[in-house]
């Protein structure tokens, strides 16, 4: 390990690959389609309970529970896929669009932006939170809430030799294959 080498990504980020992680950071990892989805069975348990009691005004108040346990869950996805879309938009992704460098070392991870001029982001190895592994980009946080796409093919060494590093230095529990 004395002379391993370092590892430098210089990314350059296309719509395609920043919408398929946020699809996964949201839906995947943070899970946040079950309470969207809690809230329409639940709507729908009170709307079949309205229509067992066999009132005569049953029948419109299931269907407006109906309505709303199916539109809000619909309109919440909706609006979640929008942003992305914006984002990606806002940040001219489109092809593809060169947005930072992340350098794999033995002392751990740095990360420098290069669309504006601010201080390098600095990571030990022990502090970072997890790596997802996809066949084509690997999705490596270093907290909970921030994460930086390594597209493959883009690194100064194969993909391959990339997770290696971060299984290296990350171990087995927080670098995953999805």
């Amino acid at each position: 390990m004395a002379n391993e080498k370092d590892i430098t990504v210089p990314v350059s980020l296309d719509e395609k690959t920043f919408k398929r992680f946020a699809r996964f950071d949201m839906l995947a990892l943070r899970k946040r389609w079950i309470r969207p989805a809690l809230f329409m069975l639940l709507l729908m348990a009170f709307a079949i309970a309205a229509l067992l009691t066999r009132k005569p005004q049953s029948g419109m108040i299931a269907a407006v529970l109906l309505a709303v346990g199916l539109a809000l869950p619909l309109v919440y996805i909706g609006t979640f896929l929008s942003q992305v879309n914006l984002q990606a938009e806002k940040q001219k992704l489109g092809k593809g669009r060169r947005v930072y460098t992340v350098m794999l070392t033995r002392g751990g991870i740095t990360v420098t932006n290069d669309q504006k001029k601010e201080e390098a982001l600095n990571v030990a190895w022990q502090d970072a939170k997890f790596a997802y592994r996809r066949k084509d980009c690997i999705y490596l946080y270093v907290s909970a809430a921030r994460a930086f796409l390594l597209p493959e093919g883009q690194a100064n060494a194969p993909q391959d030799d990339v997770w290696k590093y971060l299984l290296r230095h990350m171990g087995d529990q927080k670098c995953k294959k999805i």
